[in-house]
């Protein structure tokens, strides 16, 4: 499935609120985040692991077994991101307390709708 349930954490709102300030101030796709989100996570890992930065066995190791999942959960984060600017929000607005209400609606909605959508 091209989504995926999102945690409760900093770390989730952190990259929501990297998608909403890109979206409010480019003209340009999510891919461009997308990307950056995930090279930033590579570069983590390896360093979190000992490995070198110019380790790309190990990068590419990381998307082998990562980039899937990944790619999942950015882009149910994206989801979150279009319900709210549905709503009429702009990205200074959003606060901990509604990103986490409209992450559960999101979440309860995977099973019924998110998971049939190809």
């Amino acid at each position: 499935m091209p989504f995926c349930v999102l945690e409760k954490d900093r770390k989730t709102f952190h990259y929501f609120k990297q998608y909403v300030q890109f979206l409010e101030s480019e003209h340009k796709t999510c891919l461009i985040v997308d990307n950056e989100i995930q090279a930033q996570e590579i570069r983590n890992h390896l360093a979190s692991n000992g490995f070198s930065s110019d380790n790309h066995q190990e990068g590419i190791n990381w998307i082998k077994n990562n980039g899937k999942a990944f790619r999942d959960y950015l882009n149910s984060i994206k989801i979150v991101y279009l319900i709210w600017k549905c709503m009429g929000n702009r990205w200074t607005d959003i606060t901990w307390e509604e990103f986490l209400e409209l992450e559960e609606k999101v979440n309860s909605l995977k099973p019924v709708c998110l998971d049939t959508i190809f």
